[in-house]
């Protein structure tokens, strides 16, 4: 039975987007159905995708377009500015009988068969992911708590994998509470549509062995963790990933994503950086504030103004 899997993003994760399709589909048992909810992809784009997935466990491959005019009223951070990843909160233009996907970002390594998790008992919640390295490794984090106002911020979880019981999601309208959440919760978005799914699916999310979604930052190992997660906001497609050579464990998963990136249609592509300068570039630009980035910063320092004031 095939196996239907969502993943979203712009041109800006190309890369990561074909390797993590790919690397799925090498150790996939049953035919996986590969669906894109694309910002700005380009015709050539789709095609050099296609030929990436180019496996005999692969089933349909089918593009949906997301207007960034339906993302632009939410919030980009300094830590990651596209806003690309909320694209999921449209997951509903899968066709309405596809009742379950396993939703998946776009900076992984997958290494197990994704059909042993897509069919986990959800019992009577809507997805199932697993709880964030951020609340694993901490412990208590009461302004977590508050900032999302949940009950336990001990059941933060990362939104990386996720189990989706698209029946469910459909039925609940959990799109327009995603989308409402992430509007009148602006400045309160820190991880940005992450956030969001814990507020919206806060008591309706089981909790996956912690196998499926490891943070390349707890160091699992590479070829035995069931996928590793590439978080932060330098990956290894920019320049900039090259600051962690030297450390064997990082060097493995660059190794790791470009053996990989080289049995795509990307084969032999690798960050621009002549003696240094595109790591300098990306520096230079990450620091460079989007609009509303600006304005949330003047409007929130408004606010505590006020508070001041007022006490």
């Amino acid at each position: 039975m095939a196996v239907d899997v969502v993943l979203a993003g712009d041109r800006k994760i190309l890369w990561g987007l074909a390797v993590t399709v790919r690397s799925a589909l090498e150790h996939a048992s049953e035919p996986l159905n590969i669906h894109v909810l694309a910002t700005g992809f380009r015709p050539a784009d789709e095609r050099a995708l296609r030929q990436s997935w180019q496996h005999d466990k692969c089933g349909t491959v089918t593009f949906y377009t997301i207007s960034s005019d339906r993302t632009k009223r939410f919030r980009s951070t300094q830590y990651l500015k596209s806003k690309a990843a909320y694209s999921r909160y449209f997951i509903s233009a899968l066709p309405d009988h596809i009742e379950r996907c396993v939703y998946l970002d776009t900076d992984l390594l997958v290494f197990k068969d994704l059909s042993e998790v897509h069919n986990v008992d959800l019992g009577s919640n809507i997805a199932a992911a697993v709880r964030d390295i951020s609340v694993r490794t901490r412990g208590a984090w009461p302004e977590l708590r508050e900032r999302l106002g949940v009950e336990n911020e001990l059941n933060y979880v990362n939104s990386g994998v996720i189990i989706i019981d698209l029946a469910r999601w459909r039925q609940d309208d959990i799109e327009t509470a995603l989308v409402e959440i992430s509007i009148s919760k602006f400045d309160q978005m820190d991880s940005q549509d992450q956030d969001a799914i814990n507020i919206v699916l806060y008591d309706k999310i089981a909790y996956l062995d912690i196998s499926w979604n490891l943070s390349q930052y707890e160091k699992p190992e590479i070829g035995k963790a069931n996928i590793i997660h590439l978080i932060g906001s330098v990956k290894p497609w920019n320049a900039r990933y090259t600051s962690k050579i030297g450390d064997a464990y990082f060097d493995q998963i660059l190794g790791s994503f470009f053996a990989v990136l080289d049995r795509t249609a990307y084969r032999g592509y690798r960050p621009w950086n002549p003696m240094g300068a595109g790591s300098l570039l990306e520096k230079l630009v990450s620091h460079i504030p989007t609009l509303d980035m600006a304005t949330g910063k003047i409007r929130r320092s408004a606010k505590r103004l006020m508070a001041g004031r007022a006490g």
